[in-house]
Order: C-alpha cells, then structure tokens, then sequence
C-alpha cells in the first residue's frame, strides 16, 4: 500500500525535525541505533507525562546521545517525569534529581545525585557505604 502524500509529507517534517538519517521508506531496522532512538522520539506523543527508559542511550555515539537528553530535558522542562536506568554512572550523575540504588533486590538508598560522587554510587551497588 502506497502512502498518501499527507501521510509522506508528515513523515518527512519528522524526519527533518529529528534530524534522522532516513526516508519515509525505511524501515525502523535499517536505520543506525541513534536514528532508531530518534525515531522513537519522534513519533512519542508530546503530552506524556511519565516516561520510562533503561539504558537511553547505551551504545549510541556522543553526537547522538547528546541529542536524546537535549529531546528528554525539554519533555521534563514541559512536565514529563522521567525515569530511567543506567549502567553508566556518569550519566545517572548527570541527569538525574534523585538516584535509587538497588542491592539484592531492594532499594539500598536513595541519594540526591548533585550530593554523591560516581565513587559511592559505585560502593552502593557494590552493597557497601563508601568510606
């Protein structure tokens, strides 16, 4: 089934606004992983208000992962809560409010990130208080 040219001139202002390196014709498989994760952004609707995510940008290049936080601030400057896991700590440092440290299955500790160091992160992971 052919698209119609609304549904084709809709695409490519997303694509264009997204930055995505793509046609209308491509499917979500052949494109690279930040254009897959810009794509996603892209057709997300733009009142959500609780977002979840693991790993956001694992595996993208800088350039890209850049670009999703920039697209993630602004959803939580217009009132998305977002919530995320990460296993890169400077990452979980830099964007988040609040971390949650799991050990064993449960909540270890909750830290406000600007007061915590990706050193004691890494003792709280490990089950342990930094000394």
């Amino acid at each position: 089934m052919e698209p119609t040219a609304g549904a084709e001139a809709a695409a490519e202002k997303r694509i264009a606004a997204n930055l995505i390196v793509g046609t209308p014709a491509s499917t979500a498989d052949e494109l690279s992983g930040g254009n897959q994760q810009r794509l996603l952004l892209a057709l997300m609707p733009p009142d959500v208000r609780l977002l979840l995510m693991e790993h956001p940008t694992r595996g993208l290049d800088l350039e890209s992962a850049d670009w999703v936080w920039r697209q993630l601030l602004e959803r939580s400057r217009r009132g998305t809560a977002i919530v995320f896991a990460s296993a890169d700590l400077d990452e979980l440092l830099r964007y988040s409010d609040r971390i949650l440290v799991f050990f064993a299955g449960k909540v270890l500790r909750e830290v406000r990130a600007a007061d915590t160091s990706g050193e004691e992160l890494g003792y709280l992971i490990g089950g342990k208080v930094a000394p």
